[in-house]
Parts: C-alpha cells; sequence; structure tokens
C-alpha cells in the first residue's frame, strides 16, 4: 500500500527524499486553503509550515491520519478538531532549538549593542567628521553596554530557554532567572537558572526580557500595557516565540514613549504583516522575518522529524512527538 503526502510547501531535500522511499508526496502549489482542498480528499498525511490547517481542511481530508507541523508551535492547528476527527498531531520540539537560541542571544547583543541606531547613522555619514571614530561615539552619544552581570529573565523554561540560558549564563556572565509555573524545580537547577515566583517579579528585575511560551488563550498578550509598565527603564524586549503573546500596540507606544530602550522581534501578531507595522518606523527595534529557525542544521532536522513523525503513524507506531495524545481513543 502507498501512503501519499500533501506538503503546504517544499521542505529540505531530506525530509522529501525520506518521505519518497515509502510514500508518494505532493508539494502544493501554495499553502492556501483554495489550491489544497482538491489535493486533500486521497492524502494520507499533511505537512505543514506556518500555514493553517484548520476544521474545513482536516474534513477534507477523509482518509487524513497525520498532520505534521514542521517546526515547534501548533497554534496554527486547530487541535480540538484534529483531536475529534481522530487526526494524529506531531512537531519537531528539538530540531531548531540551538537556532533560536543563537538568535536571541544575537538580539540580546544588538539591543545591547545599539547596532541599529550606530549603523544607520555611520551609512549617513555622521561620523565622517574629524575626530577619531572612538571619540565621535562617546561624543555622539551612541555608547553602548555590556550584557555581563545583566539580568536575563526568561518567560518559559522549555528547550529553547534552557539552551539559551547556557550561552548566556555560562556564556556570557549573565545572571539567569526565569518565571514558569509549569516546571518543575530541578529544571531550573539543572540549568542553574534562579525560578521567580511569579512574572510581576521578573519584569521589574530583567534587563533584558526574552519569550519562551507557546502562544494559547491563555498566553495570548501575556505581556500587554500592564506588564510593560512594571519593566525597568531602559530594560529590552526580545521575541522570538509566538506573536500573539505580545500586545503589539502596548509594545509600539512603551518603545515610541521611551519606556524601553529597545525591542526585537522575529514574530508578528499577524504574519505576514500588513506594510504599515507601526514598528517599521522604529530606529530601537530590531526586526527580523520569523527567521530565528532557519539556519541549514534546523531546516534540516525540522524536515527529517516531521517526516519521521508521519512515517511512524502511518506504519502504525508511536510518533516521538505527539501533541495531542487524547487522540489515540478514537485515532483513524
Amino acid at each position: 500500500m502507498s501512503f501519499k503526502v500533501l506538503l503546504t510547501e517544499s521542505i529540505s531535500a531530506q525530509g522529501i527524499d525520506l518521505l519518497k522511499k515509502r510514500a508518494e508526496v505532493r508539494i502544493a502549489p501554495s499553502p492556501l486553503l483554495t489550491d489544497l482542498m482538491p489535493l486533500i480528499a486521497d492524502a494520507d498525511a499533511l505537512l505543514i509550515r506556518s500555514s493553517q490547517a484548520g476544521e474545513e481542511l482536516m474534513k477534507g481530508g477523509g482518509k487524513l491520519k497525520v498532520i505534521a507541523r514542521h517546526g515547534i508551535g501548533v497554534d496554527n492547528i486547530d487541535l480540538d478538531a484534529a483531536t475529534r476527527l481522530g487526526i494524529r498531531v506531531v512537531n519537531t520540539p528539538g530540531a531548531n532549538t540551538n537556532a533560536v537560541a543563537e538568535h536571541t542571544l544575537w538580539a540580546i547583543m544588538h539591543c545591547a549593542r545599539n547596532f541599529n541606531k550606530a549603523e544607520k547613522a555611520f551609512r549617513r555619514g555622521d561620523f565622517c567628521v574629524p575626530g577619531s571614530l572612538p571619540g565621535l561615539v562617546q561624543t555622539f552619544g551612541y555608547t553602548t553596554l555590556e550584557i555581563r552581570n545583566k539580568v536575563l529573565g526568561l518567560v518559559g523554561m522549555g528547550r529553547i530557554a534552557t539552551r539559551l540560558a547556557h550561552m548566556a549564563g555560562v556564556g556570557m556572565g549573565m545572571r539567569v532567572k526565569s518565571y514558569d509555573p509549569l516546571v518543575a524545580d530541578d529544571v531550573f537547577a539543572a540549568a542553574g537558572v534562579e525560578r521567580v515566583g511569579d512574572l510581576a517579579s521578573l519584569l521589574k528585575d530583567a534587563d533584558f526580557l526574552s519569550l519562551h511560551v507557546p502562544h494559547l488563550r491563555e498566553t495570548h498578550h501575556l505581556i500587554g500595557a500592564g506588564e510593560l509598565a512594571l519593566m525597568k527603564p531602559g530594560a529590552c524586549l526580545i521575541n522570538a516565540a509566538r506573536g500573539g503573546v505580545v500586545d503589539e500596540q502596548a509594545l509600539y507606544q512603551a518603545m515610541k514613549d521611551g519606556k524601553l530602550a529597545g525591542a526585537a522581534l522575529d514574530v508578528y501578531e499577524m504574519e505576514p504583516p500588513n506594510p504599515d507595522l507601526p514598528f517599521f518606523g522604529l530606529e530601537n527595534v530590531v526586526l527580523t522575518p520569523h527567521i530565528a529557525a532557519m539556519t541549514d542544521l534546523a531546516l534540516i532536522n525540522m524536515a527529517i522529524d516531521s517526516a519521521e513523525g508521519i512515517l511512524d503513524v502511518l506504519e502504525g507506531r508511536m510518533p516521538k512527538y505527539l501533541v495531542n495524545a487524547e487522540v489515540l481513543r478514537n485515532a483513524r
């Protein structure tokens, strides 16, 4: 029996080759619902990146047994519908851990050293005047921060946060603290991270605040106007998790008012964002296009892990990373 796997977008060749050894692979012309519906009817598996997998699409796939998310977050998948319809959902939680942690550390450094503002001034020719460059830097007010002994606050203590804690704490000498009510004490201890009992205390203490939580009903706008008001004047916020975790309007206002020294965003409430995204006009905000996990190794790892998750389900094995375990009661 030949299985049929539908990809909403292409992935690294290593994952496609793995699937092609045991299944027929089709890549949709686009991830739009109108292009997917004609192809989903006879698909046994669906592999998606950041496009939506809603109930309508799932119901169109009468043979669909598994949806694989090429990445960690599954907020673009209707998990309730998948579970109700007996469709397993798998993801790749360990595949991009190092990539996102590295990106976040880079973002911390970018904010601390004020690269955006300094580079733009340099390109404008502001420094092409008599004097030494170091002297002009100080005269023009472009001196920056060292991150050693600064407090890095982590909201969430999963794989990426744990890896970042090691990089920033052991590697850079930062004091790392974290708030996560769902994680056991021994996880914090093993990572050398100080546990903080409530979010407000972490917000007040952090020089750099990095978010590491999924976007759920409970975490929607977890960081809003009230939370931003608690942060230190001159602090920096980094979000490479999910856009909906931060109230973008509240953050924009805090940045515009000078409450925070900087922010680095890799994710947005709407992706792709509108061309009039307010942050485009702010020099103290570092913006990247959901690129944190887009490294050579992470892309290969995500492709292989998502392909293996699909094949595990189709060939009757328990997948390594099953998101909706309750589906096992009525799985197809």
